[in-house]
């Protein structure tokens, strides 16, 4: 006889759950029922425990979002969601692939149960939060840097409002989960943001991503970051990768302003719960197309732009291939220039690819909430960003 296959349950005190389990328990079925979940904090210990091999979740249930799905299917766990009447949640978006009605008989289900037994689990892992994602049909370009305030939000801003009134398509996204500021610096309410987009594309994306958008300068969609920097735990890994996904589709530039922080010791803290301050950052330069790495050009500055370059080619040397150096605040002098360009070249393997100049113009853009060409139309800084943006959208 082969071995019963595995399951809990977790149904919220559905109306078909006693039933059903009193049906399983008949040995005759070949299915071994190890525990009725009454939550998911509960479903999720049990699952990552004692390793059943599917799980019997209500549809309905809001907390079954992506990320939990990929987190259980990450150990192994196939989800098997059971739908009342009137439910038309769109289990798929989340990674749920097999789909029951709560009128089901016991016997019907087992036969499912074992047809799942003898498959292999199948994952979303983090690189692939939607199962069915298109290929990319846009140009994502992360905005980087190290410690400090070398410029990141400043470039990020002012590169998607260049980009914009040379007439590309241009969404801009706050991605800083430490402090966001793209929304205050361009006068924007502060919601919606990146929590409620998360939320939808946890959700399977009842609604669509520009329902969070917001307009900009210049015709540029712009999403703004957190309101609060308490609310990183809200957007989890999976749900934002969605977010990048869904980014991707709406416009064919799409710019990301993130943190500097890339470390991920964090995870330490909260066992294996995937909550992760900096993953909003890692992601995103996972996913980029490109990586602009702002350095401020001063030796400080400096400094921490190398320290920052070889802390990611430490972790992953196939995304630091994807950097390319932007010094902000660029020394006047020639030889201070050369020395700043010579240092960056021998640690990062090339050149910088933007000098930008000291422009004392962005006291009144931060202050006036108006982008740099509003405020000073002939300035150098723009005529050296504008070689940038001919490069990206060319």
């Amino acid at each position: 006889m082969t071995n019963p296959i595995r399951v809990i349950t977790c149904a919220g005190g559905a109306t078909w759950e006693a039933p059903l389990v009193r049906g399983l328990q008949r040995r005759e079925l070949g299915v071994e029922l190890i525990r009725r979940c009454v939550d998911h904090g509960e479903l999720l210990g049990v699952a990552l425990r004692d390793e059943p091999r599917v799980a019997l979740i209500a549809a309905e249930r809001p907390w079954l979002d992506r990320d939990l799905v990929g987190t259980l299917q990450d150990h192994g766990v196939t989800i098997v969601g059971i739908e009342s009447g009137g439910t038309s949640r769109p289990l798929d978006r989340i990674g749920v692939d097999h789909r029951v009605g709560a009128e089901a008989s016991a016997e019907e289900l087992s036969v499912l149960l074992h047809q799942l037994g003898g498959q292999e689990p199948r994952s979303i892992g983090p690189v692939s939060a939607r199962h069915d994602a298109p290929e990319p049909a846009s140009r994502m370009v992360a905005v980087w840097g190290g410690a400090g305030s070398p410029g990141r939000t400043t470039v990020a801003v002012q590169l998607a409002v260049e980009a914009a009134r040379g007439g590309a398509g241009v969404l801009l996204v706050d991605g800083d989960s430490w402090s966001a500021s793209i929304a205050q610096l361009l006068q924007l309410d502060e919601s919606p943001s990146v929590t409620q987009a998360a939320r939808l594309a946890g959700e399977g994306w009842q609604e669509s991503l520009d329902t969070c958008l917001q307009a900009g300068p210049n015709g540029t969609a712009v999403l703004s970051g957190l309101a609060r920097a308490e609310l990183w735990p809200e957007v989890r890994e999976r749900a934002w990768i969605a977010v990048l996904d869904a980014a991707r589709e709406a416009r064919p530039l799409v710019i990301v302003d993130l943190a500097s922080s890339i470390e991920e010791d964090e995870e330490l803290a909260f066992d294996r719960a995937p909550y992760r301050r900096n993953l909003m950052t890692v992601s995103t330069l996972t996913a980029a197309d490109e990586i602009l790495l702002v350095v401020s050009g001063d030796p400080i500055g400096v400094r921490r732009g190398i320290v920052a370059y070889r802390t990611l080619a430490e972790a992953d040397r196939a995304i630091a291939r994807k950097v390319s150096v932007v010094v902000n605040r660029a020394p006047h002098a020639d030889r201070r220039l050369q020395d700043c360009s010579a240092q960056l070249s021998e640690w990062t393997g090339s050149a910088p690819v933007a000098f930008l100049p000291s422009e004392p113009s962005f006291d009144r853009v931060v202050w006036e909430g108006r982008p740099l060409r509003a405020v000073a139309p002939r300035s150098p800084w723009l005529r050296e960003l504008n070689g940038l943006v001919k490069v990206l959208t060319g």
